[in-house]
């Protein structure tokens, strides 16, 4: 059986041990990510782009399905043998395969849809990564519960390397959008080795009884419910793809993926974290509720400037990463900041459902928000990609407190809790943003767009001070550099024990 004692011991240390891995990490991560997308950006067109979004968008509906949501239960669980997760690592495998199979047999239905002979192609060939991915589901579902979260984090990274070379090395030899094929294969078989020979687990055959029927039920749960997340995300992407261009959809997904990835590099390592933390806080309300609005404070600390900067400095950011070429992406990017904005802090609604092991409620909850943004993407469309854009961000923020309040219900969080822990970084971000917008429009360096180190140095001032002046912010700050003595280095364990 996996001994987590010593978590319990000293949860707090190992949390912030682990935030600090993987915050380290996905800053690794995100330059990593920023470059590759710089030089792909130049070296591929707008409908490469495009066209690979599109097939992409309409495959993950299957894709999302390869987990089965076990790696979930793996983590989620207190308790759970050997004999469990080796269950669940061949119905990860079966489910993986199984899942590929369909794909590749609906290649032609998605090639007719689109009305492009591209897709079928490109979908069998993604078919393979699906298989590939599930390999290694509950090798890194272990690496999480035992809360290796600097190894995983560096695997990341060097998985993305290796995806982006190969990309690149491809795109250079005029590979089109067969580049970002090569970067998915790349980016998997490198994700496979890598966790596998540092997990040092190794699966004994499936058993009957081992006791995995409920955690195959929360997995079914939580697959569902990542489904329907996938269509609140990626319709938009497939609606453009069908009814408007592979250029537009082009412009569109890499303003979409350009917002959101300083967000996703915070988002994620704090969110692996923080849920096997709450998983084993389910008994202790006042801790499990303190320790989340501390995690939800770190995050929006860390997201909101970001994206509030991004939106200001919008044109020169564009014109650094992506180039000339991508220009038009500027009013998308714009439209869409809104919800990028809200994105910062509405994935800790998830930590709440996982941690309690809620995902039949969770699915509920997707089952009333996904036909309501889907219905609002469908309203935008006759503007084209711009008022798909608009319609995103709109229910965004229609959508979020609601979400929020049913999450919390019978739960230690409370919205008027959440409420206070958003209001500072959300008041400093803005406010910081609007006095770098004003700056911005009498400064002699508007137009040149290199000088965006300077502009993000003055919005980092600027937001600082803000804190420093608005009510509570100095003990915020103090609260987060005391985090800092619990950084000491911690030695990995292996997955198994």
């Amino acid at each position: 059986m996996f001994d987590m004692q010593h978590v319990h011991r000293d949860l707090r240390r190992h949390s912030v041990r682990g935030a600090a891995a993987t915050m380290v990490s996905q800053a690794g991560m995100f330059c990593v990510q920023l470059a590759g997308l710089a030089l792909l950006a130049r070296l591929l067109m707008p409908a490469d782009f495009g066209v690979f979004g599109k097939t992409v968008a309409l495959t993950g509906f299957i894709t999302v399905l390869r987990s089965g949501g076990l790696s979930l239960a793996t983590v989620q669980r207190a308790e759970v043998t050997h004999a469990q997760v080796s269950t669940l690592f061949w119905l990860n495998l079966a489910v993986g395969l199984a899942a590929a199979t369909l794909l590749a047999a609906l290649g032609p239905l998605m090639a007719w849809f689109y009305r492009d002979p591209r897709v079928l192609w490109l979908v069998v060939a993604l078919a393979g990564s699906i298989f590939v991915d599930s390999l290694s589901i509950q090798h890194t579902a272990l690496m999480q519960r035992q809360m290796r979260f600097g190894t995983i984090g560096s695997i990341n990274v060097a998985a993305r390397i290796v995806g982006f070379v190969m990309a690149i090395g491809s795109a250079w030899q005029g590979a089109g959008y067969w580049a970002l094929v090569v970067q998915q294969y790349g980016t998997s078989l490198a994700m496979l080795v890598l966790v596998v020979s540092s997990c040092h687990w190794l699966p004994d055959l499936p058993r009957r009884g081992s006791g995995v029927r409920p955690m195959v039920k929360m997995g079914a749960h939580q697959s569902l419910s990542n489904v329907l997340n996938f269509a609140n995300r990626n319709m938009d992407n497939i609606l453009i793809g069908r009814f408007v261009s592979d250029v537009a959809l082009g412009f569109y997904s890499q303003a979409y993926r350009l917002l959101l990835l300083p967000v996703q590099q915070i988002n994620s390592p704090i969110s692996s974290v923080v849920v096997p933390a709450l998983s084993r806080l389910q008994d202790q309300p006042e801790r499990f509720a303190r320790f989340y609005y501390r995690a939800m404070g770190t995050m929006t600390f860390l997201g909101m400037p970001v994206i509030c900067f991004l939106l200001v400095d919008a044109h020169s950011v564009i014109r650094v990463v992506l180039g000339e070429k991508w220009l038009p992406v500027v009013p998308l990017f714009q439209t869409l900041g809104v919800a990028a904005f809200m994105g910062t802090f509405n994935v800790a609604g998830g930590w709440v459902y996982s941690a309690l092991g809620q995902t039949a409620r969770r699915l509920r909850q997707q089952a009333f928000s996904c036909p309501v943004t889907i219905g609002a993407f469908f309203s935008g469309l006759p503007w084209g990609a711009l008022g798909v854009a608009a319609a995103f961000s709109i229910t965004r923020v229609v959508l979020v407190w609601p979400a929020l309040a049913y999450c919390y219900r019978g739960s230690p969080i409370t919205t008027r809790g959440t409420f206070t822990t958003l209001i500072r970084p959300a008041t400093a971000a803005i406010g910081a943003g609007l006095a770098l917008w004003g700056i911005r429009a009498v400064a002699p360096w508007r137009d040149q767009p290199l000088w965006v180190v300077l502009d993000g140095l003055i919005y980092a001032a600027i937001y600082m001070a803000i804190w420093l002046v608005v009510p509570g912010g100095r003990a915020r700050l103090r609260e987060m550099k005391s985090l800092l003595h619990d950084l000491k280095p911690k030695t990995n364990q292996g997955c198994a024990q």
